[in-house]
Parts: C-alpha cells; structure tokens; sequence
C-alpha cells in the first residue's frame, strides 16, 4: 500500500493560502476599479405632507398662525424640518359602536384632523428623502413636531419632489 494524500501533493495549507490570494486579488479590483461606494447627495427642495389627528382647536390655531414659518422637531431646536405652507383640517372623526352592534363615524367634539403642506430644502440620493441634518423622512414615520405657536404628533404621509398642490 501506498501513502497518499487525499490532494496529491497540495494540502490544506496550500489550498488557504490560494484562497486567501484570491480574496485579496477581489479585494484590490474591487476597491480600484469597482464602482464608486460614495453616495451622490443633490440638495434640493422638496415637499411633504404630515398628518396629525384630533388635536384641539388651539393647536390648530398656532398651526394655522405658523404658515409660512419654520418646523422642527419636538427633540432639538436646530433639527429643521421645513417651512409650513398650508393647514388644510376638517372635524376628527371616531369609530363608534352602537347598542346593536352597528358601527358608525361621529365627530369627536372640539377636535380636529388636518394635513400639514411642508416645504423642505433637504438632501435628495437614491437612498430616499432627508433633512439638513439627514433625518429620514418618508412616509408613514411618525415624528413629534413644533412651530413657534404649536407642537404636534403626527406620520409623513407623502413626500414627494415638486409641489402637486
């Protein structure tokens, strides 16, 4: 009987040794001539619809009296996160279930839903929507948001490039 190896005369060794050349050699391509891994970031305006639901009429009013002034968020002061173009709000609505089982929309007295218009000058890549500082803005996030005369929770519900309305 002979004594042979189960590679001949390349062993494990070798076999690792090969495999770590070959990871390297990837490696160089990859970092020299693949593509480039810096993401392009164009700063542009862009627009975004924020939803809040039942809030009071007060916070309405401050809302209604911040159009056309700035939004942040509720966390810092210098987290910009727009300029507020319009309030549009309706009377909020609840899901109510009667003695016989129906189920019926009432208005929630003294509350109100509305929908926020906000105009951003953020960052725009492949990546989505940010602010200035690059807080991810897309829709269905919630944040907790303030004005000068209102703070308010509520979700992105659109977010979009030109101004539709």
């Amino acid at each position: 009987m002979s004594n042979k190896k189960p590679f001949g005369k390349f062993n494990v060794i070798d076999l690792a040794v090969v495999i770590a050349i070959l990871i390297i050699a990837a490696g160089v391509y990859v970092r020299f001539f693949g593509s480039p891994t810096k993401t392009v970031v164009q700063s542009t305006d862009f627009f975004y619809t924020f939803e809040v639901k039942s809030i009071r009429e007060s916070n309405l009013i401050g809302l209604e009296k911040s159009i056309n002034g700035k939004i942040y968020l509720n966390e810092k002061i210098t987290s910009d996160m727009g300029t507020l173009l319009k309030v549009e709000s309706k009377p909020a609505v609840d899901l109510l279930e009667t003695a016989d089982g129906k189920q019926v929309l009432v208005n929630i007295p003294e509350r109100f839903d509305a929908v926020l218009t906000i105009k951003l000058n953020g960052r725009i890549n492949e990546s989505g929507f940010f602010t200035p500082t690059l807080k991810h803005i897309s829709a269905g996030i919630e944040y907790n948001i303030k004005s000068k005369w209102s703070a308010v929770f509520g979700k992105v519900l659109r977010v979009r490039q030109e101004d539709a309305a």
